[in-house]
């Protein structure tokens, strides 16, 4: 239904056009998938505008239209049941989704499921596309510090579509050499080794760039664009999945001395565009939407749109919306914040109907995780930005390193402990006895301070509690639910050369 209503509306997504304040650039309609002396990139317009076209998928908007396949895709950070980020947060112990039979939620997804699996295995497609991106760049007339530049940037966009592709479906076979682009030939997916090294070789040269800038947070033209920054971010998150721990702490270490801090107040880290927390936000705006605070509203709350139940008016027609009430904070969860948790007023456990009756948790099946506490509704969703990687996350990661390292050391301990005294708690003597005890309470401050912004699956596979916290819900999960199975539609076109995910059948 939310579907249609977003083409009925018109509300696609135009190719680059989704990110950024301006759009002329992006709807410029020259095709550069057949590179040939008349339409290569000549200026660094052209670039630009072929580099903003890869980030179609990065947006919190609906999604987007891919002609390279004739389908319609959910982006990336879209806060739908079919996005890469929502699966992040409603499969595991701190959020759920109301719909009944969610495949993700209950553990019975398979190679046919569709939805959420083609939208995130679709980013291949751009993988493909960085690579062609990149080698035009290389053809250019430009200078070399701009190709430099441009390089780097779609290095490290390729670098995340493929960690994006790792952490779902593990190791596939991404074209990473453009004599390729134009060969059909299927080949099987590589080992994990050398696909972890793509993504690493892609993040050196981007951070070995010197022509590639540190930051864009004061920069609201080119906001949301690929940083230096992000690509240390980037490879954070990388090798914490590989619990390649020494190169953690080297990558959290660059990031504590570009000039980013934690904001004083928890709330404002979301209300406030381009802060210094910050490392990598998606951008909204009216053209591009965020929906996340209505699919968490419930569909009877009385503020919810133009925040007084005023109707929104579109030409001359008056329409009242309300909330999609599709996910809410488990109430186990919700009980590990202390009472004096700060972070605990971006979020209700009662909340008033439009016809004045007060509901709480006694019948509201979860608390609702608001989030983003200052909101303006233009249409249907809020006009503020998703954070993809924060500085919080940047100091939780480096304090696991170094305890993985060391143990609960004096500069492990510090780093959380501006975590959770900008939330007014603090860590209890016994997450300092030992390194177990420690890396218990990171992954519970973890959930607390990165609440519902798609990480805890990630942090749950990574300290082995995904499964077993899964079990512990009456889910039917199985060690290999750490992986989604490949699309059944990749197993059949490839005659089953791309191998399916061990303990799922097509």
């Amino acid at each position: 239904m939310k579907k249609n209503i977003f083409k009925q509306y018109g509300l696609y997504l135009v190719i680059g056009c989704m990110l950024f304040t301006s759009c002329e650039d992006a709807l410029d309609t020259k095709i550069y998938s057949d590179m040939t002396p008349e339409n290569f990139f000549k200026t660094e317009g052209d670039i630009k505008s072929g580099v903003t076209g890869l980030y179609v998928p990065c947006t919190t908007n609906w999604g987007y239209s891919d002609g390279g396949t004739g389908s319609w895709y959910n982006a990336l950070f879209n806060a739908d049941t079919n996005a890469y980020l929502a699966a992040g947060f409603y499969s595991t112990d701190e959020g759920l989704a109301y719909g009944e039979g969610n495949v993700y939620e209950n553990f019975t997804i398979g190679p046919a499921s569709g939805g959420a699996l083609n939208n995130t295995y679709n980013v291949i497609r751009f993988v493909a596309r960085c690579t062609d991106i990149i080698n035009q760049i290389a053809k250019s007339p430009v200078s070399d510090a701009v190709k430099d530049h441009y390089t780097a940037e779609v290095k490290t966009l390729r670098a995340y579509y493929m960690f994006a592709l790792l952490d779902w479906f593990g190791p596939v076979n991404v074209k990473l050499d453009p004599s390729t682009l134009g060969d059909n030939t299927i080949l099987p997916r590589p080992d994990l080794a050398t696909y972890v090294g793509y993504i690493e070789s892609d993040l050196n040269d981007a951070v070995a760039s010197s022509n590639f800038p540190d930051k864009y947070n004061g920069d609201n033209a080119n906001w949301g664009h690929m940083s230096k920054a992000i690509a240390y971010g980037i490879q954070m998150k990388l090798y914490l999945h590989q619990k390649n721990w020494n190169k953690v702490k080297t990558a959290t270490e660059k990031l504590m001395t570009m000039g980013f801090s934690l904001l004083p107040n928890y709330e404002d880290v979301f209300n406030n565009a381009r802060n210094n927390e910050q490392i990598w936000a998606i951008p909204s705006n009216t053209a591009s939407d965020n929906y996340f605070v209505t699919e968490i509203l419930p569909a009877d709350f009385k503020k919810g749109y133009n925040l007084n139940n005023t109707p929104y008016i579109r030409g001359d027609e008056k329409v009242f919306i309300s909330g999609w009430q599709v996910y809410c904070m488990r109430w186990d969860f919700y009980d590990t914040f202390q009472n004096t948790d700060k972070r605990k007023k971006s979020m209700l456990e009662r909340y008033t109907t439009q016809s004045g009756e007060l509901k709480t948790r006694t019948v509201m099946r979860g608390a609702i995780p608001l989030k983003f506490t200052n909101t303006q509704f233009a249409l249907y969703g809020i006009q503020k930005e998703q954070p993809i990687i924060r500085y919080a996350e940047v100091l939780l990661s480096y304090a696991e390193a170094e305890n993985q390292l060391n143990g609960p050391t004096t500069n492990a301990v510090n780093a959380a402990a501006l975590v959770t005294e900008r939330a007014n708690v603090s860590i209890p003597d016994a997450a300092k006895a030992g390194k177990q005890a420690f890396d218990d309470f990171l992954l519970a401050e973890r959930g607390r301070e990165l609440y519902f912004e798609g990480q805890r699956r990630q942090d749950l596979i990574r300290h082995g509690k995904y499964i077993s916290g899964a079990v512990s819900r009456g889910k039917n999960a199985q060690d290999f639910n750490v992986l989604y199975p490949i699309p059944q539609y990749v197993i059949i076109e490839s005659n089953k050369i791309v191998k399916q995910n061990e303990g799922y059948t097509n």
